[in-house]
């Protein structure tokens, strides 16, 4: 099984090559981010320059820039953020790796069809062999079924891809899952 970064189908729309779900993040949504954050660098720029700022100042310039940095680097980003084939789940939102289906504790999806999520229970070996994020921690504790260890979030939010093509691309890849 191939743990490398899955390749990205078509443009904005999402990938259906060998039925492989994948979409980008929304661009118009980080470009609003991008946008607020390059008005307030240019508020404190304005600041600095005119002198009425302070310390304060360049500590929120350093801050703003380095935030509309990483927005940037989303924006401009084309590889798909989300990808759901027959190898498994990769969420670059999470992790740095394929999260394969046989690696999965268990695997539901929960949420109504607007913003389906996939709920995704790994061990702590499992994390660490696909590269589960430091920051991931913002998609964790997603309830287990039947009192089993909790899981990360996988969701269509925020990307180009329909909540019931997600959907749709899981419950045709994902394995059959026993009663763990």
């Amino acid at each position: 099984m191939s743990t490398t970064e899955p390749q990205a189908g078509s443009a904005e729309t999402g990938s259906q090559a060998d039925g492989e779900f994948s979409v980008q993040l929304d661009r118009k949504v980080m470009g609003a981010w991008l946008a607020a954050t390059c008005f307030a660098v240019c508020l404190e720029a304005a600041a600095l320059i005119s002198g009425l700022g302070n310390i304060i100042d360049w500590v929120l310039l350093a801050a703003f820039l380095a935030i509309s940095g990483v927005i940037a680097m989303h924006v401009f980003d084309k590889r798909p953020v989300l990808t759901v084939n027959q190898h498994g789940v990769h969420d670059r939102r999470i992790s740095s790796r394929i999260i394969p289906w046989n690696a999965m504790l268990w695997h539901k999806i929960e949420g109504h069809l607007a913003v389906p999520v996939l709920g995704v229970g790994l061990t702590d070996e499992a994390a660490k062999q696909v590269g589960v994020h430091r920051w991931a921690i913002l998609y964790k504790n997603q309830p287990a079924p039947f009192g089993k260890l909790k899981g990360y979030r996988i969701w269509a939010h925020r990307t180009h891809g329909e909540g019931a093509d997600f959907v749709r691309a899981v419950q045709r890849f994902a394995p059959l899952q026993d009663d763990r």
